[in-house]
């Protein structure tokens, strides 16, 4: 009777001491939390460009030229406000003095008065300067006409149409220089978040510790998103679907008016690449932390 009790017991394996596995999983922990931090951040700001995008029109303004304009004369019209107004009276050109005939058709362009000596008036010319003297106040209210004219105008309002088109062009720079590097960050991070949580998991195999089973839930939902997030297209021709999506094709789909298109599928296709998966990714990425900190627990804080 007793051997068959000692029978039935479990046998539990020799389990050494957790003091130096506990130290390992501490540091490989700190690491996967960086990656995984890194790689949310990344995932989420190609889910917030879609979300400008599509909703938000950040960048409805810049896809296209302004007013039905060629782009050459797009830019050109770009370039002529970026650049700065020459200052009033300091630069004279006969181009400019034809721009200013242009602008302002109702001054006369006079050239300025000469110089001269003045000389005493003789005694036989006194009468004949005294009628030219009388027409001063005329001249005094020309060279005020001149002065209003030649005012600088107002600075242009910043609701106008050039403006938005120059504020969304600008955005829509900002946000590529960000994206770019954030598909390249996200992409090497999600990598070494796979490989982080894999050694976390050998680590605690090693030592006999607790949360086998929610590290290794955490390491297949980790190589599913590492699936979502990989640029399979360079591999597979056919297969475009990638969360960390590139930007120039997300406002190339959007300007072509793929989303409201009448095709349900082309519609679906379009939101699916650009938002669903993006979203089925966060999820998982998330599904995963929490997996990781549960076997964190048991594999490191109940030994402590």
């Amino acid at each position: 009777m007793a051997q068959e009790q000692k029978r039935d017991q479990t046998v539990r394996l020799p389990n050494p001491s957790a003091q130096p596995f506990v130290a390992a999983l501490k540091t490989v922990r700190f690491f996967a939390v960086l990656f995984f931090w890194v790689t949310m951040v990344c995932v989420l700001a190609h889910v917030a460009a879609f979300v400008l995008t599509e909703w938000v029109d950040l960048y409805s303004v810049a896809a296209g030229p302004e007013g039905g304009k060629p782009a050459a004369e797009a830019e050109a019209d770009e370039e002529a406000v970026r650049a700065p107004a020459p200052w009033p009276g300091l630069v004279a050109s006969p181009a400019m003095a034809a721009e200013a005939g242009e602008l302002f058709p109702n001054v006369d362009a006079e050239p300025p008065p000469e110089k001269t000596q003045p000389r005493e008036p003789s005694p036989d010319r006194e009468g004949a300067d005294r009628p030219s003297e009388a027409p001063a106040p005329a001249s005094d209210a020309g060279e005020t006409e001149g002065t209003v004219a030649a005012a600088p105008p107002a600075a242009p309002d910043a609701d106008t149409l050039q403006g938005r088109r120059l504020r969304a062009r600008y955005y829509r720079h900002l946000t590529a220089h960000v994206l770019g590097p954030a598909r390249s960050v996200g992409i090497l991070a999600s990598i070494l978040l796979a490989v982080t949580v894999f050694l976390y998991l050998q680590i605690a195999l090693l030592g006999r510790l607790g949360g086998i089973r929610q590290l290794t839930r955490s390491l297949f939902l980790v190589l599913l998103f590492l699936a979502t997030v990989l640029p399979w297209g360079s591999v597979f021709e056919q297969v475009q679907g990638c969360s960390l999506f590139e930007f120039e094709r997300l406002l190339s789909a959007h300007a072509t008016g793929t989303g409201a298109a009448d095709d349900w599928l082309q519609a679906a296709g379009y939101y699916g690449r650009y938002l669903v998966f993006p979203a089925v990714s966060v999820l998982l990425l998330a599904l995963s932390g929490i997996h990781f900190a549960g076997g964190y627990s048991r594999s490191v804080l109940a030994n402590e």
